[in-house]
């Protein structure tokens, strides 16, 4: 799947800016395949071994975010690319989510 583009509106990195993340987050539950389920807790996981969480998922699809190369990043994947693990990454940083 495509990764969800930054908003052009904001002027800050979206590793530091928490409208941006949450204004990506909404638009990524409009562009939802299928009805999204929204997690109340994100959901530690790994998708080809990237460590990430998982925000919500739909019947095929799981959305996820994680920080990288100094910045966020949010996309669905198909969830059987997904894999829920027990504990948080050591290099967890995603803990504001909604």
């Amino acid at each position: 799947m495509r990764e969800l583009p930054r908003p052009h509106t904001c002027p800050h990195s979206t590793a530091t800016c928490p409208a941006c993340r949450s204004e990506m987050r909404d638009e990524a539950l409009r562009q939802a395949p299928g009805r999204p389920i929204i997690l109340l807790r994100p959901a530690p996981v790994t998708v080809r071994s990237l460590p990430a969480n998982a925000l919500a998922y739909t019947v095929t699809d799981v959305l996820i975010e994680w920080d990288a190369d100094m910045d966020y990043h949010l996309r669905w994947e198909a969830s059987w690319l997904v894999h829920r693990v027990q504990a948080a990454h050591k290099d967890r940083r995603l803990q504001e989510a909604v």
